[in-house]
C-alpha cells in the first residue's frame, strides 16, 4: 500500500473504532486489515486503546508526549504524518489519565495477541466521577477519589477487579464466570449478574455494600477464617474492619446510589454519614467539634447547590454552626470546615 493509502487508513481508523465510517470506508479498512497479520494486530491494538478512552469522561492532563511519540514512530516508521491521528491519540491519552496503559502498549507494540491482555487502571480526581464499560460489558460508575483495576480482557474462570473507593456496578450476566470485586480491606463481593454499590475507601475503617438487584455474597475474614454473607435486594451491609463485624440494614438504595446521578439524597441520614457524602462530592474535610451534633439526622435532596447553601440548610434545621479554617499545610488541596 502506498503512502497516500497509509495516511487514508490512519485517518479512518479512529472513526472505524467509533462506528462512524461509511460502508465503503468500512470495507476499505477491512481489506487493509486482511492484507497482513501486522495490519490486523495494529488495528486491534488501536481499538483496545479506543475502548479504554471511551470509558472515561474526565479530561486530565498527563505527561505522555514521549510515550505517544514512540507509538507514532512504531506505527509509521517515518516522521511525516497528518495531524488527524496524532491529535486523536493526544486526546485519548489525556482522557485516560492512565500513563501506565500507554506505556504498556508501547512496550508490547508489535507483539502477539496474548500480549494485548494488560492490567488497566482508572482513577477519579477528588470531587469528580466517571463511568466505564469493562471488557465483558459490565457498566461501572466510579465515585470521587476512587481507583478501579481490571484486565483488558477476562481470560480466567472468574472476572476479577480491584476497587479502592466507591463504585456502582451493573454486572453483565455470565453463569460461567463469577464477577468478583476485591477491596483493600481483605474483603470480596461475588456475583454472577446484578446491580450493587460498594464503598471501600482504603483510609476508612468500614466497607459497605448496597444491593439493588440480583444476589451477591459478601466475603470477609473473621476469627482467622473466611465467612460469607448472602444479600438480597433492598439490603445494605456494613463491615467494620476493626472488629470484623457485619451488620445488615433494610434500604431503598436511593440515598446510597444517588451520587452516580449527580445527586445527594439524605433520608434521615446521620450527620457524620451526611458529611462523608459531602466530603466526596465537594473535596473538603469536615471536623466535628461538638459531639452532641453527631446524633442529628437530616432529610433532603440536593443536585447542583453550592456546599455553603447545603450547610446553611443544616444550620437552619439543626442549629449547627460552621466555618472554614486555615490549614497549617499550604500544600493541602482540601478545604477544612469546622462543625461546632
Amino acid at each position: 500500500m502506498d503512502k497516500t493509502d497509509k495516511n487514508t487508513i490512519e485517518e479512518l481508523l479512529p472513526r472505524y473504532c467509533e462506528g462512524l465510517v461509511t460502508e465503503e470506508e468500512h470495507l476499505q479498512v477491512e481489506m487493509w486489515m486482511g492484507e497482513s497479520e501486522e495490519n490486523r494486530r495494529m488495528a486491534k491494538q488501536i481499538h483496545a486503546l479506543y475502548l479504554a478512552t471511551d470509558t472515561v469522561h474526565i479530561m486530565t492532563k498527563v505527561d505522555t508526549e514521549k510515550a505517544l511519540t514512540k507509538v507514532k514512530s512504531r506505527m509509521t516508521g517515518n516522521r511525516q504524518r497528518k495531524t488527524t491521528w496524532w491529535e486523536w491519540a493526544q486526546r485519548a491519552a489525556a482522557v485516560l489519565f492512565i500513563p501506565l496503559l500507554v506505556t504498556l502498549m508501547v512496550q508490547h507494540w508489535g507483539g502477539s495477541e496474548q500480549e494485548l491482555a494488560q492490567m488497566m487502571e482508572v482513577k477519579t480526581n477528588p470531587g469528580m466521577m466517571t463511568s466505564l464499560t469493562l471488557p465483558d460489558g459490565t457498566l461501572v460508575f466510579l465515585n470521587s477519589e476512587s481507583t478501579l483495576s481490571y484486565p483488558s480482557r477476562f481470560d480466567s474462570d472468574t472476572r476479577n477487579v480491584t476497587l479502592q473507593g466507591e463504585a456502582y456496578f451493573e454486572v453483565a450476566k455470565n453463569p460461567e464466570k463469577k464477577f468478583i470485586v476485591s477491596t483493600f480491606h481483605q474483603s470480596q463481593i461475588e456475583v454472577l449478574g446484578t446491580h450493587f454499590n460498594v464503598e471501600a475507601y482504603e483510609k476508612e475503617e468500614r466497607v459497605s455494600a448496597t444491593l439493588v438487584e440480583g444476589k451477591i455474597g459478601f466475603i470477609y475474614s473473621s476469627d482467622n477464617s473466611s465467612k460469607k454473607v448472602l444479600m438480597d435486594p433492598g439490603q445494605k451491609l456494613v463491615y467494620d474492619t476493626r472488629d470484623s463485624k457485619v451488620q445488615l440494614y433494610a434500604t431503598s438504595g436511593e440515598s446510597e446510589i444517588a451520587w452516580k446521578e449527580g445527586k445527594i439524597i439524605f433520608r434521615n441520614t446521620p450527620l457524620e454519614e451526611g458529611l462523608r457524602m459531602l466530603e466526596k462530592r465537594y473535596n473538603v474535610e469536615f471536623i466535628i467539634k461538638n459531639d452532641r451534633l453527631k446524633g442529628d439526622s437530616f432529610t433532603g435532596t440536593f443536585t447542583h447547590q453550592r456546599l455553603e447553601r447545603i450547610l446553611e440548610y443544616f444550620k437552619i434545621s439543626s442549629r449547627i454552626r460552621w466555618r472554614y479554617i486555615d490549614s497549617a499545610d499550604i500544600k493541602d488541596e482540601k478545604s477544612r470546615i469546622e462543625i461546632y
